[in-house]
């Protein structure tokens, strides 16, 4: 089967039968070619090496991947295969002292639910509203960015006055089961479908050994469980655009003439705005309204974070800071910023990352870790108004932080880290260099024509690496440059300075360089004695001990040292 071909069927059906209910589809979620994709693309991921409650990780899985996938279609054809709790740990809010809860489901549940997100994703995306662009595919938060400012811009825009900052109690959490997956069923006739989404919505959460039951919401961590969210959340996009959003140009002239408001709306996921161009009162009155039809859906507005607010002091949306004010024309414009509390949480990455107490690890790993949190906040905020401003302010303190821990690790003072750590108005090691912020110049996000991914793939290939690219970017994954062994990556540059890239061992049948010179991202250090038979690790990690291999090289020689010491022992 050709998974492509198929969901591009699925898409078309659903595109020309709006009405359609789509029957036959469990069948593809046994297939083992639609499973395999499913696999390959949920084990790419970087959180497969994390396990769920079963202990199952990505090595465990790829060592009889072949077995493991048929396993899963023998169970699903016989319809055995059950969802295991999600176990619940606890990471860092951003922009808060408190913790969210974050649910690891096991490594099989992953696959079969991105098997299921491949089956339903294909007819959602030919239902979904325009203007909903979180979690989907060839959308992101600079489409719905730059939806807005364009919608501020000129005469017409400026009648937008005030912004319905939307926030949804709880959404995840208090989703209604029942009426979700009768959602579903608008579309899903195929009860097996619906069945195995159920238990998916009921498999409940492991933490600290106590099962807890999960009577509302989606399932934490899930892959399938954003796309969920939208088709529930759907019913909120069709209101806006039956009553408000499809209305011709003549008939939102109307209601001006007779001294209503019109409304533009934009969601990403269960954040959401509306732009008001009547009074406040009529903005407020359009928030109680809205908080009805949420109502409705089981669904709480939350009072405390729903605000109303005029445009010319700004709201904040997608981690921007969007504002009307003077332009270099003297005009009133849009204008979409970095927010303050967006440098201070970036200020405070870096102090976090350059703690005095991590300087025992290595220079290149710290400058590896900083660089990562560097390009995925510029790639972010380099679509704001002027973002040079504020990355050259940035780039001063980033530069200053990194020369004091420079200076605790080495104990040495200032003036001398500058002489041997500086390298092109930066500072960096022989083989690596801190990124500068001002490197990344402004970027204006281009409103573009929305193509169906699935019945248009051609057209969107270009779409999809800007937006992996330009992802949002999260804190909670931003690697801290702490490493397995402490201070290993500058080593390892010392000794492929040192000794260059050639492997060391060469071995007949095994060495995949023979005898040439390996890419340095290639190259593996090896201890020629093993570090077990050191009493001082520093004895072992001594130059003349160490030198570059292959990885197979690496491998075979790390199994025979393995034997010899076993037999030491």
């Amino acid at each position: 089967m050709n998974v492509d071909e198929m969901q591009k069927k699925l898409s078309q059906k659903a595109t020309k039968e709006p009405e359609h209910h789509f029957e036959n589809l469990y069948g593809l979620l046994c297939n083992v070619n639609w499973l395999r994709v499913a696999a390959h693309e949920t084990l790419r991921n970087k959180g497969s090496e994390t396990a769920g409650i079963d202990g199952m990780t990505k090595s465990n899985f790829l060592g009889d991947l072949e077995g493991n996938i048929i396993q899963l279609k023998e169970a699903l054809k016989a319809k055995t295969f059950e969802p295991m709790p999600v176990r619940r740990v606890y990471i860092p809010k951003a922009n808060s002292e408190k913790k969210r809860p974050l649910g690891i489901p096991t490594l099989f549940d992953r696959i079969v639910q991105n098997a299921l997100r491949m089956i339903l994703e294909p007819i959602w995306e030919a239902d979904f509203s325009k203007h909903s662009y979180g979690f989907r595919p060839n959308r992101s938060t600079y489409d719905c960015i730059t939806y807005l400012e364009k919608r501020l811009l000129g005469s017409s825009g400026a009648t937008y006055q005030w912004v319905i900052e939307g926030d949804i109690a709880s959404y995840f959490d208090t989703i209604p089961h029942r009426r979700l997956i009768k959602a579903v069923k608008r579309r899903v006739a195929d009860r097996n479908i619906r069945d195995l989404l159920w238990k998916f919505l009921r498999a409940g959460v492991m933490y600290r050994d106590k099962m807890q039951e999960t009577l509302t919401g989606t399932p934490q961590g899930g892959i399938v469980s954003p796309l969920l969210a939208n088709i529930y959340l759907h019913e909120l996009d069709r209101y806006m655009e039956s009553n408000y959003l499809s209305l011709s140009h003549e008939k939102r002239r109307g209601r001006r003439n007779r001294g209503l408001a019109n409304f533009l709306y934009a969601r990403y996921a269960d954040d959401w705005v509306v732009l008001c161009n009547g009074t406040k009162t009529q903005a407020l009155a359009m928030k109680e309204e809205l908080k009805g039809v949420l109502k409705e859906q089981g669904l709480e507005l939350s009072e405390e974070k729903t605000k109303v607010t005029h445009i010319k002091d700004g709201f904040d949306f997608l981690g921007y800071r969007i504002i009307r004010s003077i332009g270099t024309s003297g005009k009133m414009v849009p204008k979409v910023h970095i927010p303050e509390k967006a440098v201070k949480r970036f200020r405070q990455e870096i102090k976090r990352k350059l703690n005095p107490s991590s300087t025992n690890e290595a220079a290149n790993a710290k400058i590896t870790a900083l660089n990562q949190l560097i390009r995925g906040w510029c790639e972010y905020y380099r679509h704001s108004n002027n973002p040079g401003k504020t990355f050259d302010k940035l780039d001063y303190v980033l530069y200053w932080e990194m020369s004091h821990w420079l200076g605790t690790k080495y104990k040495i003072r200032i003036s001398r880290v500058l002489r041997r750590f500086s390298r092109d108005n930066t500072l960096g090691t022989k083989t690596r260099k801190l990124i500068k912020l001002n490197e990344y110049k402004a970027k204006r996000s281009v409103a573009k024509t929305w193509h169906n991914p699935y019945t248009e793939p051609e057209k969107v290939k270009e779409e999809k690496e800007r937006i992996k690219r330009e992802s949002l970017f999260s804190y909670n994954q931003s690697w801290q440059g702490n490493e397995d062994r402490q201070g290993s990556s500058d080593l390892r540059d010392d000794v492929i300075l040192t000794k260059g890239t050639i492997c060391a061992l060469n071995l007949p049948d095994i060495c995949e360089s023979k005898g040439n010179p390996l890419h340095p991202s290639e190259v593996e250090i090896d201890h020629v004695i093993p570090r077990a038979r050191f009493k001082d690790p520093k004895e072992a990690d001594r130059m003349g001990n160490l030198q570059p291999v292959c990885t197979p090289c690496h491998r075979a020689k790390t199994k025979t040292d393995s034997k010899v010491l076993s037999r030491m022992r």
